[in-house]
């Protein structure tokens, strides 16, 4: 019984570290690309600069409520007040990212719902704080019972793919719901998930 509840602990922990990585790192990244922003605006549109504030404000405010959701293990904060769909839509216009949904309706079980939302989140992170990326296209799509997820940026990419801490924590959540990913850098970065999707009669 120890070894099992030991096991748990670990289990526990380890999820509780994810989510703060993935809440922290999107948030920070956020600020930061905002606070860019400002330093170019700050003399020459001071209107646009106020506007960049609010949004940082905005930003820095979510990803606090988002932080002490992960502490607690919830789901990311946006999935509890919004639909899944709606959840992406507001990240992804925070961040003036293209999505492109090709899913009639975009409702899942709420472990598949957390792991695409926090898959989305972790590559455009990446993408920014690593790639350089000025765009990034997502791109959801159902291909028979599977829900294909591509995440593709114009960023600088990289001469090798090395399982670093995002990449290992977006293959941990895909593989978590038997699902399969690759990673691949000749245009930019581009992230491809494939899951299986435990499709419902309310889903179809």
């Amino acid at each position: 019984m120890p070894k099992l509840r030991n096991a748990w602990v670990r289990r526990g922990s380890a999820i509780v570290a994810r989510e703060i990585h993935d809440t922290l790192g999107h948030t920070l990244t956020g600020i930061s690309v905002g606070i860019d922003a400002c330093i170019a605006t700050a003399e020459i549109a001071p209107g646009e600069t106020k506007a960049h504030l609010e949004r940082i404000s905005d930003v820095a405010r979510n990803g606090l409520l988002d932080i002490r959701r992960s502490v607690n293990e919830l789901k990311p904060d946006a999935l509890e007040r919004l639909s899944l769909e709606s959840a992406i839509t507001k990240m992804i216009t925070d961040m003036q990212i293209f999505f492109d949904c090709r899913i009639r309706k975009l409702k899942f079980d709420e472990d598949e719902e957390s792991a695409i939302y926090r898959v989305i989140q972790e590559s455009l992170t990446n993408a920014m704080r690593h790639g350089r990326a000025s765009r990034v296209r997502i791109v959801m799509e159902r291909q028979d019972d599977t829900i294909v997820l591509t995440i593709n940026d114009n960023g600088i990419g990289c001469s090798e793919i090395k399982n670093g801490f995002g990449t290992k924590h977006i293959m941990e959540r895909i593989g978590m719901l038997n699902g399969t990913v690759e990673f691949q850098s000749d245009n930019g970065f581009s992230v491809i998930a494939r899951i299986p999707i435990r499709w419902g009669e309310e889903y179809d």
